[in-house]
């Protein structure tokens, strides 16, 4: 039992060494972590900055297209690529612009060369002499002996690069009183950008102008470097608040549209909202000429029974039809009655002058081919006995194009 306790007493005190070793070698400290998006934040980038518009009292508008301007005095934060889908679209913009319009642009968008034919501000290609200008502007490195003793944390290192020093450069008014340097985060963008005219405002940073305001019209142009100003990471770090409600001039009872996409409905809902009339007679239409061509289970109509007509029907029928319409008539109607079984019969019927339809029939059907050819003639006259042989004539060659139904047991 002695042994057990001294045991037990033993891993006790083992265990109090480790906590306390732990206790001594360790620093428990709390870390802010960021809560991560949800709601519409989460599908909007551009979310932080439209509640910064709207806490400074101005209207976001925050249409699905471009297809109408804004109003004048309005400023137009215009970030998609497919805005200008339609040609009439740039007329459209730039003549707002000059109207009064104040349109706010990535510097990306001058590579539309339909813009950059009428934006007053250009952009900078990479060649020899800008490459010169930008390591001239970029500050010289520490010589070793002012370089401190200590080099820098991690986190401040990390915090120098995301962050810079800009300014509002002398000659433009401030947007803020007479503050006139701000804190930059998120990088300086690309492509770098130049105004050949006095600008209205801008920012200047180590590598040239980061944010330029130029008067165009009426209106004015503001061309912004840095795509992560306004994003919902970076809009809230630094001065970059400020700068970002600077570039989009925030004003109590202004409006301000967010034009980041180019959603079209579906093509299918599109036709449908826009001429449902034209769908659906185009589906009927459709259905029509689908039952019309579809195999039937059965016959139209039912089938007739096969009969004969009595001799006396048949001489009085005749009788009738030759004194209402003459004799021309009768033979007309015996030349269509043999036409109408010819053409079930004989092969491109139809297409034959007179004199090849008579071979045709006399090669079917073993008459005379002349005495055919004359008996089909219409403009010859004939007299009341020539009239009988010809219509017997006509009526034998159709009897043998199409022998009598037999009977089926």
């Amino acid at each position: 039992m002695k042994f057990e306790h001294l045991l037990k007493a033993l891993l006790v005190a083992l265990l109090l060494a480790a906590g306390a070793w732990v206790a001594t070698r360790t620093e428990w400290v709390d870390e802010a972590v960021a809560t991560p998006p949800k709601g519409e934040a989460l599908t909007n980038e551009l979310y932080a900055t439209q509640q910064l518009v709207r806490q400074l009292g101005a209207k976001v508008v925050k249409p699905k297209e471009l297809s109408a301007m804004p109003a004048r005095q309005a400023t137009l934060l215009l970030s998609s690529w497919h805005w200008d889908l339609f040609p009439e679209r740039e007329r459209l913009l730039r003549a707002w612009v000059q109207g009064g319009g104040h349109l706010v642009i990535h510097a990306d968008m001058l590579y539309n060369d339909r813009l950059q034919a009428w934006l007053p501000v250009q952009r900078v290609d990479d060649d020899d002499d800008d490459e010169e200008q930008e390591n001239e502007a970029l500050p010289a490195p520490d010589s070793p002996a002012s370089a401190p003793a200590s080099a820098p944390s991690v986190a401040q290192r990390r915090k120098a690069v995301e962050c810079d020093k800009v300014i509002e450069p002398e000659g433009v008014k401030p947007a803020y009183g007479d503050r006139r340097d701000y804190k930059l985060c998120g990088g300086h963008g690309y492509p770098r950008i130049k105004a050949p005219s006095a600008p209205q405002w801008a920012i200047e940073g180590p590598l040239g102008l980061d944010l330029v305001r130029v008067p165009m019209g009426q209106g004015s142009v503001t061309i912004i470097t840095s795509q992560r100003l306004f994003l919902n990471q970076h809009v809230l770090q630094g001065d970059n608040a400020l700068l970002a409600m600077a570039a989009l001039q925030v004003r109590r009872g202004t409006e301000v549209w967010f034009v980041s996409e180019e959603a079209r409905p579906p093509l299918l809902q599109w036709l449908w909202t826009q001429g449902w009339v034209a769908v659906m007679l185009g589906l009927l239409a459709l259905s029509t000429a689908l039952w019309r061509g579809a195999v039937r289970f059965g016959p139209l109509s039912a089938r007739p029974v096969p009969g004969r007509r009595s001799i006396a029907e048949q001489v009085k029928g005749t009788a009738q039809f030759l004194k209402h319409h003459g004799a021309d008539a009768l033979h007309a109607a015996q030349i269509r009655a043999l036409d109408e079984t010819a053409q079930n019969h004989l092969p491109d019927y139809a297409r034959l002058e007179r004199g090849a339809r008579a071979k045709a029939l006399a090669k079917a059907t073993g008459l005379d081919a002349d005495a055919l050819a004359r008996a089909l003639d219409r403009k010859l006259k004939r007299t009341g006995r020539e009239l009988a042989p010809t219509l017997e004539l006509l009526e034998t060659a159709r009897r043998r194009l199409k022998p009598p139904l037999t009977s089926r047991r």
